[in-house]
C-alpha cells in the first residue's frame, strides 16, 4: 500500500512538471519561428545570471508588420494556450477587433496587442 502511494506520488509530480513545460507550448512555438522571419522586429534584453555567468533572456518584444496570418496564428496560439495560465487578462474593444492579451505562467509571462488600425500588425512581449 505505501509503494502505491509513493508511486502515485511521484507521477503526480512528474505530471505536474511536464505540464509546466507544455503549458505556454503554443506560444514559445510561435516566438521561436520569428526569430528567422523578415515580417517581425525582435529586441531581446538579456541579463547575466549570477551562478551560470551566462547571459539569459529576460524580455523578448516582437514587432509584427504587415502580416495578418502571423497575427492570427498568434491569436490562435493565445486561445489554445489560454486554459493553462495561472492568470488571464483579455481585453477586445466593442464592435471593433482590438485584442489586448496578458497570459502569465509559472516563471514567464506574454502579453499581445493588436488593433483594427493596424492591419497585419501587433506586439507581443515574454517576461522572464
Amino acid at each position: 500500500m505505501k509503494r502505491n502511494v509513493g508511486i502515485m506520488a511521484l507521477l503526480f509530480i512528474v505530471s505536474s512538471l511536464s505540464m509546466k513545460l507544455v503549458a505556454q507550448e503554443n506560444l514559445n512555438a510561435l516566438v521561436k519561428k520569428c526569430e528567422t522571419m523578415s515580417s517581425v522586429d525582435i529586441n531581446v534584453v538579456s541579463e547575466r545570471n549570477a551562478q551560470t555567468k551566462k547571459l539569459e533572456p529576460k524580455v523578448i518584444s516582437i514587432t509584427i508588420k504587415n502580416d495578418q496570418g502571423l497575427v492570427n496564428e498568434f491569436l490562435e496560439a493565445f486561445k489554445k494556450d489560454k486554459e493553462n495560465a495561472n492568470q488571464v487578462i483579455e481585453n477586445k474593444s466593442a464592435g471593433k477587433t482590438n485584442y489586448s492579451f496578458f497570459y502569465k505562467f509559472e516563471g514567464v509571462a506574454y502579453s499581445f496587442n493588436s488593433d483594427a488600425s493596424n492591419e497585419g500588425g501587433a506586439s507581443v512581449s515574454v517576461m522572464y
